[in-house]
């Protein structure tokens, strides 16, 4: 079922971290998974449905890694899903068509395209008796550090990570947002849309991060601990 409010990792214990991708899958993508998994971290990344038909062997790759796969809609689309729903699109179909490319996973976590989501969309997508009970969310983050722009801006990797490690510790837990690949190509020149996608360098993130984030006493935990109520 989808909640009316989004999770946003606020009540994870303290000191427990969520890693998170977007907008995959990409040509980082493998190279991202298979290094967490090296390093026993189980990450959460959520694709897009267009990007998985270009790539559609990467999904099954990636969950036999040990990692989560999530529903990030079929086309990302400009403004999210509020603004597809109001404009008479077919949100339904949006998400079904993902999740169709991702059978096999259970309770599929869902992202909605920047964290946008009402109770309007929520009404809609669980009045759904198939998409409803296959999916949880929607979940979205509290670190962040825009790492797609970062990209576009020629940024070096563990800078980027060092951004990151300074909203980790300013917040103290939650879920970490990054990009294995970039969907905003809506509204931007073609030209910036291909730099992000071609410079992105979330493999040589993540190996700047995690141990950043290790040395900080950081606990890297799956995103099912977001669901649960922190200790008493």
């Amino acid at each position: 079922m989808f909640a009316t409010e989004p999770i946003t990792g606020a009540d994870l214990p303290d000191g427990h971290i969520v890693l998170t991708y977007d907008d995959g899958p990409g040509p980082n993508t493998l190279y991202v998974a298979q290094y967490l998994a090296e390093v026993n971290v189980e990450a959460t990344f959520f694709l897009v449905g267009n990007s998985i038909e270009k790539m559609p062997d990467v999904p099954a790759q990636v969950r036999a890694l040990g990692h989560r796969l999530g529903n990030h809609t079929w086309t990302h689309f400009y403004n999210g899903l509020p603004a597809q729903l109001e404009s008479g699109g077919d949100i339904v179909d949006e998400m079904m068509r993902t999740a169709g490319l991702l059978s096999g996973e259970q309770a599929l976590a869902f992202r909605p395209p920047y964290g946008a989501w009402n109770e309007q969309v929520a009404e809609v997508l669980n009045a759904d008796d198939i998409l409803a009970p296959a999916h949880v969310g929607p979940f979205n983050w509290n670190i962040h550090c825009t790492d797609w722009k970062s990209w576009l801006e020629g940024e070096d990797p563990v800078d980027v990570a060092s951004c990151f490690r300074a909203d980790a510790k300013k917040q103290g837990k939650g879920i970490v947002l990054l990009h294995d690949y970039t969907a905003e190509a809506h509204n931007r020149p073609e030209r910036d849309f291909q730099l992000m996608a071609e410079r992105n360098r979330a493999d040589e993130l993540t190996r700047a991060l995690v141990p950043m984030l290790l040395a900080d006493g950081f606990r890297f935990v799956p995103l099912a601990t977001a669901l649960k109520s922190p200790p008493e």
